[in-house]
């Protein structure tokens, strides 16, 4: 049993026992003017580390009104607070005030107070300290499915400390109070492509190299396999599988299942085009709770009630699809319906391996462009999370790393990671086969020296390690994409997976029962082709 690394910077360890520092100010009477009715007061942000001006994202509420968050005038709205570009004038009635900023998870979160009386002037500067620098690590962060928005997109990845977003077509932005249209943010690097579409739970990705016409699948086109998109009918009257059928057999496109709720996934994994899984999204998200699902198959089982249910049921989703042989990456990002909650909220970390030629364990190393960040998502080297910083390795190698070996042989593979946090962690897991091989509660964890009992495989499979956190509110956690176990090349299907996507398709032909029997025969070809996929399934159980 050989030693985990496990690294929690100072500043972390005291976010696991205060979960934020507290700032007060104190602002004075220097300027009074009998006749106005609120005070000012200006605000700058600096890293702590160097002194330089960081633009960050603050949160202003009135103390006597938890909850209800105060506007901020010439700033950037971003769904829960503003940004502060920098700096920002604070002009309020008179009051008392409670204040948080925050920059992403990388950073801790600034909380404090001030009050406001009469015609108040005073300027106050505020250090932000960074828990972990994960691009210095190789790990880059991205928001995989962003919607279109007038607010202006690379001052609020700035704010947020995120490097890529992809977003849901394009929106021409507002101008910036402030700030030159030529003066960028300091945000290196800052990958923007509007090459994705939407389309009642799925995301297409599409090629940058198509023209912006043939890059929206939601216009008035269609899409002839092989020979690209043509102006013939309304793909808006295409559903779902039609437009994966049709788009997929383009090599450059790629397709995820954004609500991995939706009644038709078992028809959508049957289709044979699906390329990545959202396992963070629009059910989780800051501006309000979201503790039902209006479009889809809800969490099934009484243990599976509370704030946390979605965000666990599609992880149990997640792993039932991983169970049933599918080799699909996950994916974070805000999702469709979540224009409030600030972009990279819920995000994807990736990397790419070292390729070091020699038998020696392999390291995390920074993409170098947008086409590498995609193409590092897609193999599954990566980590989905909306806190915890989790970077993880198993056997020596990045997630999605496939372990090959012959029957009889036994992999004994060992985790290492490192970690910052920023909440409270409720357990430590390393998952294998859907079952917890090792569970613990960070403390339990650290004071066992951060030793982990090595994973042993003896067939096919996969294993994933997550943190989740005591985050009231919803599901906060971050879990690595899996490492998978290939013997002889059969992959792991369980019987009890495949039966759960036959009862979840057998539900949904129960629903398309109540359609009016025109529409219900455009589904029909594509339920019949699921359930003999579901079938074959079955007949190549590999554990029962």
């Amino acid at each position: 049993m050989s030693e985990m690394k496990f690294q929690m910077p100072q500043v972390a360890r005291l976010t696991l026992c205060t979960g934020m520092l507290w700032l007060t100010i104190a602002v004075t009477d220097s300027l009074r003017d009998t006749h106005a009715a609120g005070g000012s007061l200006t605000v700058a942000v600096r890293e702590e580390a160097d002194e330089s001006p960081v633009i960050t994202r603050m949160v202003v509420q009135r103390a006597d009104a938890p909850g209800r968050r105060v506007t901020v005038r010439k700033t950037v709205p971003v769904g829960v607070g503003v940004v502060l570009d920098r700096s920002a004038e604070l002009s309020l009635p008179d009051g008392q005030y409670r204040f948080s900023m925050i920059r992403g998870p990388e950073y801790r979160i600034i909380t404090g107070n001030f009050a406001l009386e009469r015609t108040s002037l005073d300027e106050h500067s505020v250090a932000l300290p960074r828990m972990v620098e994960m691009l210095q690590e190789g790990w880059t962060s991205g928001d995989c499915c962003v919607p279109a928005s007038p607010y202006n997109l690379p001052l609020r990845m700035a704010s947020e400390d995120l490097h890529l977003a992809t977003v849901l077509g394009h929106v021409d932005a507002k101008p910036i109070a402030g700030r030159r249209d030529d003066e960028p943010p300091k945000n290196e690097p800052s990958w923007i492509n509007e090459n994705a579409a939407h389309h009642d739970g799925i995301v297409f990705y599409l090629p940058e190299t198509q023209p912006p016409s043939e890059r929206q699948p939601d216009d008035k086109t269609t899409v002839q396999a092989g020979t690209g998109i043509t102006k013939e009918k309304e793909t808006n009257s295409l559903i779902p599988v039609e437009k994966m059928v049709q788009l997929g057999a383009q090599d450059e496109v790629k397709i995820a299942i954004e609500n991995p709720f939706a009644w038709q996934v078992p028809v959508w994994l049957a289709s044979g085009q699906v390329d990545g899984f959202f396992i963070l999204g629009d059910w989780l998200r800051l501006d309000r709770k979201v503790l039902s699902i209006a479009d889809g198959r809800g969490p099934q089982g009484v243990s599976l009630g509370g704030n946390k249910s979605l965000g666990r049921w599609a992880e149990k989703i997640y792993w039932n699809l991983l169970e049933a042989g599918f080799r699909i990456p996950p994916l974070a990002g805000s999702g469709d319906r979540a224009r409030q909650t600030p972009v990279g909220y819920n995000r994807l970390y990736v990397a790419k391996p070292s390729q070091r030629y020699n038998d020696g364990p392999d390291k995390a190393v920074r993409v170098a462009s947008d086409v590498e960040w995609w193409n590092a998502a897609w193999k599954g080297q990566s980590v989905a999370t909306n806190g915890p910083m989790l970077r993880p390795m198993l056997g020596g190698q990045l997630p999605g790393y496939v372990f090959k070996a012959r029957p009889g042989e036994v992999l004994q593979l060992q985790a290492e990671l490192q970690l910052a946090v920023r909440d409270p962690v409720e357990y430590l897991e390393v998952i294998h086969n859907g079952k917890v091989h090792y569970s613990a509660r960070l403390d339990e964890f650290a004071k066992a020296g951060g030793m982990l009992p090595p994973v042993n495989a003896k067939e096919s499979g996969w294993v994933t390690i997550r943190v989740v956190t005591l985050y009231e509110d919803h599901f906060r956690a971050a879990m690595s994409a899996p490492w998978y176990f290939e013997f002889e090349g059969q992959p792991r299907i369980t019987r009890e997976s495949v039966d759960f996507f036959q009862q979840w398709l057998g539900d949904y032909e129960e629903r398309l029962k109540r359609l009016p029997p025109q529409e219900l025969q455009r589904h029909v070809p594509f339920v019949r082709a699921a359930r003999n996929f579901w079938s074959r399934k079955a007949e190549n159980v590999t554990t029962n």
